[in-house]
């Protein structure tokens, strides 16, 4: 039963709304619940189950382009003095690519970073220090250093790129919240599926293991991430790669700033480098 109580003007006004009305929220205690634990908890919980469904959705598009036999190439750490030469080497073999630069390097080598967005390559960021005390150190230290790298390559050649691969990879250092931060700036993080190693195995063995994890991808229905750098030694002997890919009938492919991204999931394996 709705029950009335006498206001200035009469038997109208409703004491539940005058209630509502007087224990409404005041700014600062709003902005306390926004920087609370709890809202921060909700966050993360949202963000978990984004990347649980991105997830799904990058692994359906993968096996789709499976189909196709499409193999994505991505490079990290440059530019460098040596990237003209692996651009001429992909033009060679008609091979795309996705570069994933340091901010610092597309300062010193602008030129083949406008070079690459002319031939059509993919830029992404890998942020500013590679550095992983740095880059990890707060919830809002990855996004500061994307939001700089976006702002170099947007200035430099007009593109602007959501396209970010963290050094070392997302897992284990790239926390939840800072997951929710450049999730909430729309940046796309993006792993890999095949792991050259060629940082360290600097020869062929590279060439062995990215052809093998290839196949065996390939052959369980998933399209291949290459993990590969912007080094001399990865140069050197990536013609035997490529050729490779050539042969086989495998195409390669950019990613874009629509594509869903391919993210490790924490799955409780994420913790503060401090």
């Amino acid at each position: 039963m709705l029950v009335k109580v006498k206001s200035a003007e009469g038997y109208e006004a409703n004491p539940s709304i005058a209630m509502a009305q007087s224990i409404q929220a005041s700014p600062v205690e709003k902005h306390d619940f926004t920087s609370s634990k709890l809202n921060e908890s909700i966050q993360i919980k949202k963000e978990i189950e984004l990347e649980k469904q991105q997830q799904a959705e990058a692994l359906e598009q993968l096996q789709k382009d499976n189909e196709s036999k499409i193999v994505y190439l991505t490079f990290d750490d440059g530019p460098s003095p040596f990237t003209g030469q692996l651009l001429d080497l992909l033009n060679q073999y008609h091979m795309e690519a996705t570069f994933f630069m340091l901010g610092p390097n597309i300062k010193n080598h602008p030129d083949v970073v406008q070079r690459m967005v002319d031939e059509e390559f993919a830029v992404g960021m890998h942020g500013i220090t590679h550095n992983a005390k740095q880059i990890y150190q707060s919830p809002k230290a990855p996004l500061s250093e994307m939001l700089e790298g976006q702002k170099i390559i947007e200035d430099l050649t007009g593109v602007h790129s959501n396209l970010v691969r963290l050094p070392y990879g997302s897992v284990p250092y790239l926390t939840m919240d800072m997951r929710v931060h450049l999730d909430k700036h729309g940046f796309k993080i993006w792993d890999w599926n095949v792991d050259s190693e060629d940082w360290a195995l600097k020869d062929n063995r590279f060439v062995n293991k990215v052809i093998q994890e290839t196949d065996n991808l390939s052959r369980a229905g998933e399209s291949p991430i290459i993990l590969l750098h912007d080094k001399p030694e990865t140069i050197q002997y990536l013609p035997k790669l490529l050729n490779y890919l050539q042969k086989n009938k495998y195409q390669t492919k950019v990613l874009t700033n629509d594509q869903t991204p391919y993210t490790f999931q924490c799955n409780g394996r994420c913790y503060s480098i401090h």
